[in-house]
């Protein structure tokens, strides 16, 4: 990596770098302050469960080639044109849900915001990888996990303002996510000219341990435990526990914990430069989420349901925060993109188990619950003993 100035000079991969982080926080809320209006709009829209869950998995079917599509393109195209392309995809698609809330606009808005939400995450982790190294995709993750969980606490609080607080949390996300597009491009054209966003690109040290099948192979394994844990969490466990709070604000709260652990965890860890066996930690807590929970009679009490929260919060967070920097550790330039979108894909089938759970009964839902934990503690003693016999990276 080039070496950087010391001096007071003000660093233009400084201030595009928290210009990456502010797109990353915005797009965090438009995809996720929709979990606290879902038990809204059952009642008002008379939607079934079952119903309700498709319309917010239906955004992974958006995501999915999204992410693929954002990833090869800002290898090809650049990085901050993919990621306005697709922070612009994410709004047009809020500002559907905004005008109408019938189901087949909300199911046609959530796959808009899914395509637009892909697009933009590939192309800033790359991005705030190729500014800052490992350390700026394990921040990258960091911060997108702060937007999905600010999104749905919001959501939650300006759901319960009255009749209008389903369109009003619409209208605010699509203001945020338009204003950090605004910041974006401040930033970009106040970085003086002949010196690119990109212009110092974060490559490994050295050719030996590089690429791509190295970096995916030490990725992959844990990249499911993502959001299975986070959707676990903040979708499946809420509705199994009795708190008093309103639906929006139970929705929001849980999220709010869940995702803003896991972001919280991803600071401390690189505050404490915990290192790679912190990956094999979160497949632990992985682990043990999805076997209490399999366990947990059918009503769970806050006193179990918070520490859940807790564990599967820590679960998503350091399984991302490893993954990314197990990716972009080894991860070439002109593939960063692409592979990061492909990590991505592999943590968003998560996002199908709370749908799963939904339509199976109660026994096999137990039996995929278990399965899941014996999944994840066989990923978690994979990678432990690997670590043992491979000096994959340091920090």
């Amino acid at each position: 990596m080039a070496a950087r100035d010391s001096g007071d000079r003000p660093d233009p991969d400084r201030r595009v770098f928290a210009g990456v982080l502010v797109l990353l926080l915005s797009i965090g809320w438009v995809a996720n302050h929709f979990v606290a209006l879902m038990p809204l709009l059952s009642v008002r829209q008379h939607l079934s469960p079952a119903t309700l869950e498709a319309i917010f998995g239906v955004y992974a079917l958006g995501l999915l080639p999204g992410l693929l599509a954002g990833g090869r393109a800002s290898d090809a195209f650049g990085r901050r044109s993919v990621a306005l392309t697709g922070s612009a995809t994410a709004v047009v698609g809020t500002v559907a849900m905004l005008c109408s809330q019938h189901y087949d606009v909300l199911l046609l808005g959530r796959l808009i915001v899914g395509l637009g939400v892909g697009l933009a995450m590939s192309a800033c982790t790359a991005w705030a990888s190729d500014l800052k190294g490992p350390a700026g995709a394990a921040t990258a993750g960091a911060v997108l996990m702060g937007g999905f969980a600010i999104g749905p606490f919001a959501g939650g609080l300006i759901a319960g303002a009255g009749p209008s607080g389903i369109r009003l949390s619409f209208g605010i996300a699509a203001a945020v996510g338009l204003a950090a597009m605004a910041a974006a491009v401040v930033v970009a054209r106040r970085v003086a000219p002949g010196t690119p966003a990109t212009a110092r690109v974060w490559e490994p040290p050295t050719a030996a341990g590089r690429g791509a099948g190295r970096a995916l192979t030490w990725a992959m394994p844990l990249a499911p435990w993502v959001f299975a844990s986070a959707t676990l969490g903040f979708i499946t466990i809420p509705g199994r526990v009795h708190t008093g709070l309103a639906a929006p604000m139970a929705a929001g709260v849980a999220t709010l914990l869940v995702n803003g652990v896991s972001g919280l965890i991803q600071v401390l860890a690189r505050a404490r430069r915990w290192g790679p066996q912190a990956g094999t930690a979160g497949a632990v807590l992985a682990a043990i989420g999805y076997g209490v929970t399999a366990l947990a009679p059918p009503t769970i009490s806050p006193a179990l349901g918070v520490p859940l929260f807790l564990v599967l919060g820590c679960a998503s967070g350091l399984c991302l925060r490893e993954g990314l920097i197990d990716l972009e550790a080894a991860a070439p330039k002109r593939l960063r993109g692409a592979l990061v979108g492909a990590f991505y894909v592999v943590t968003y089938v998560g996002f199908g188990l709370p749908l799963i759970l939904t339509t199976v009964g109660p026994a096999v839902s137990t039996g995929i619950l278990a399965a899941l934990a014996v999944m994840a503690l066989l990923t978690a003693l994979n990678r432990a003993v690997r670590l043992r016999g491979d000096a994959h990276r340091r920090g």
